[in-house]
């Protein structure tokens, strides 16, 4: 068995939980420093519903900046594309996978979030298993896809909930957990109705005001 579990036909074997995939790839980094690509490949599997909770998560809180959401944005729709593609992997451009980080402080990362993490798992298990499966995965990262297309746009507030979604069904990818996987497409559907009828309300308002702007203008 590989770190990430084994996974044929889409039958689950036994594996660890995510807090002790991490805590295993932290206690056996080699050297001074571990590389991008090296955690990735370790995570095997998990990679995608790793990403997608460290890249969804910061968007539930609203962010100082107007617009710093399409810094998540972007990667996300990159990821979220590959998983509705059915890699199984996430792919990242060499200069990414080549960054580094001190395995001192990996350590010291993983100490801190292997406690939080080990409280989550206990709400998450393996269920409704075709919700993960190859096909669910596709199903999952179309939804990912629109997500983070929503997540880009320049709206107030507009993160919240796609970014929530997108976080839960990357935890259902991590824990193949269906239900999470679920829930995550019922309120990724919700959040993208939600954001789209904002957005159409921000845009006709805009146009309002313009048509009144040139109106007093000419007037």
């Amino acid at each position: 068995m590989t770190l990430a579990g084994v996974e044929t036909n889409d039958v689950v074997t036994a594996e660890p939980r995510f807090s002790g995939v991490l805590a295993q790839l932290a206690a056996g980094a080699l050297g001074d420093r571990v590389s991008v690509g090296a955690l990735l490949d370790g995570l095997g599997r998990r990679g995608h519903g790793a990403l997608l909770v460290l890249l969804g998560a910061p968007n539930v809180i609203p962010l100082p900046v107007p617009g710093l959401s399409l810094l998540f944005g972007v990667p996300l729709l990159i990821l979220t594309a590959q998983l509705f593609m059915g890699r199984s992997a996430p792919w990242l451009p060499n200069w990414v996978r080549d960054r580094s980080l001190s395995v001192s402080d990996l350590r010291r990362i993983v100490g801190v979030v292997v406690p939080k993490l080990e409280k989550v798992e206990k709400l998450v298990k393996p269920r409704l298993a075709f919700m993960t499966s190859a096909g669910g995965r596709v199903a999952l990262g179309g939804m990912g896809f629109l997500l983070a297309a929503t997540l880009s746009l320049p709206l107030p507030l507009g993160n919240a909930l796609p970014g929530l979604a997108l976080a839960m069904i990357g935890l259902a990818l991590l824990e193949r957990d269906g239900v999470v996987a679920l829930s995550g497409l019922i309120l990724g559907a919700v959040s993208v109705a939600v954001v789209t009828l904002a957005g159409a309300a921000v845009a006709a308002a805009t146009l309002i005001l313009v048509e009144h702007l040139f109106a007093w203008a000419v007037g």
